[in-house]
């Protein structure tokens, strides 16, 4: 009962994973997401049967416990929620036996190991080192593991010597729901930066357009006057015509076209008389 209260009370109720988190990396991400996120480790059928017995926007959630879980309340809104969860995941060491989540690499390059057993080691788990200067050296980048291939024992052990941490350990967002929606962790992805100059790069498109075509709003109004200006002042100058303010720009191409005809006239190259106002 206490649970399902805890649910209905909540802005935003989710459902994450915590398999392989370790007993002392929860204690700190409970310490890290304090003041924004409660964590609620329960049985998955008391879990499930807490969110059952709360609204029906909200009983859906219940079909993403499974393995080990936990639920989580939050007065973040769904995006900001997952952006904190994964920002507080750790890298960890990958198990023997494991897939890659990623390509696992190893750059060429010096160590920081003494010469002695360890070239061996790294020879025998497929990576090209030796003794350069008195120090052990990558002879050049290697792909260890391909993602989602199985990471051998011999393999793993050298990538944890190495202090190199394939995995990001953390909770794993299954499901949230806010006001009545549920949202899936792929929903919750997005490239916040990307997203923003997508925006940016649309904004400036749509203003360059509605200029273009007179559309007038506050906005467009200030870069369509510019506009008109800069048009009004090459016609007066290609025709000059006797507006006051240009008469000063009308003079000065006059001027060129009479030099440009005498110079034609007496058999030289002639100057590029002028064609626009500033």
């Amino acid at each position: 009962a206490e649970l399902v209260e805890k649910i209905s009370k909540s802005r935003v109720v989710g459902v994450v994973g915590v398999r392989e988190i370790p007993a002392s990396n929860m204690q700190q991400m409970r310490g890290d997401l304090r003041g924004n996120v409660e964590i609620r480790m329960v049985r998955n059928t008391i879990a499930r049967r807490a969110l059952e017995a709360s609204a029906p926007d909200i009983r859906p959630l219940a079909d993403h416990i499974e393995d080990q879980t936990a639920l989580i309340f939050s007065n973040d809104n769904p995006f900001k929620l997952n952006s904190l969860l994964e920002k507080g995941k750790k890298p960890m060491p990958i198990k023997p036996g494991a897939r890659a989540p990623k390509d696992i690499v190893v750059e060429a390059g010096e160590t920081s190991f003494s010469p002695g057993p360890m070239v061996g080691k790294l020879q025998a788990a497929g990576i090209p080192a030796a003794i350069k200067g008195g120090k052990v050296v990558i002879n050049q980048k290697i792909t260890l593991a391909k993602e989602g291939e199985i990471v051998p024992a011999k393999t793993a052990d050298i990538l944890k010597t190495m202090e190199i941490f394939p995995r990001n350990v953390g909770l794993e967002l299954r499901a949230v729901c806010e006001g009545g929606l549920i949202f899936k962790s792929k929903d919750l992805s997005i490239n916040v930066e990307g997203k923003i100059a997508e925006l940016c790069n649309a904004s400036a498109k749509a203003l360059s357009f509605a200029v273009e075509i007179g559309y007038t709003t506050p906005v467009t109004i200030g870069p369509m006057l510019q506009k008109a200006q800069t048009k009004a002042r090459a016609l007066v100058l290609e025709a000059a015509i006797p507006v006051p303010s240009m008469m000063e720009f009308i003079l000065a191409k006059a001027a060129a076209n009479a030099k440009a005809v005498d110079n034609l006239a007496r058999g030289e190259t002639a100057p590029v008389a002028p064609t626009a106002a500033p």
